[in-house]
């Protein structure tokens, strides 16, 4: 009870829009990470250029994701709050994230040049002779 005397009404109050904020947040720093993360690895500065590195494959595999959840928590939270509005915000910040998490991506693969040819194998078939004698199994 109050002092006026009237029982106190307990106001809930959700965290939801803090976390949408903290994430909306979340995403231009994710994307400015994934594409400097991106320029140190593959980028040619005067002459040298940059071979991914295990951390850089680390900080894409922690980044990205994080990014990705932060993108849908946005869209989820203003959906519930029915906030129609920040979706003017949100909807182009997605789509670069996407964009950037997708371009920047580091590939833990290697990746050739296509002017560079592969090394062959030799031939290690069987070869006839003109006597009939073959080197080839079975006659």
């Amino acid at each position: 009870m109050s002092a006026v005397g009237k029982p106190r009404q307990v106001v809930r109050t959700s965290r939801a829009p803090a976390l949408e904020v903290a994430a909306a947040v979340l995403i231009p720093i994710g994307v400015l990470i994934l594409a400097g993360n991106w320029l140190a690895a593959s980028a040619c500065f005067i002459h040298a250029c940059g071979t991914p590195e295990p951390g850089n494959y680390v900080t894409y595999a922690v980044v990205a994701p994080l990014v990705a959840a932060a993108v849908v928590w946005t869209f989820i939270s203003a959906w519930r709050r029915e906030a129609s509005w920040i979706y003017l915000w949100h909807g182009p910040m997605g789509l670069v994230a996407l964009a950037v998490t997708i371009l920047c991506a580091v590939p833990s693969f290697e990746v050739t040049s296509p002017d560079v040819e592969p090394e062959h194998t030799p031939w290690t078939g069987c070869v006839e002779y003109s006597g009939g004698d073959s080197d080839c199994p079975g006659g």
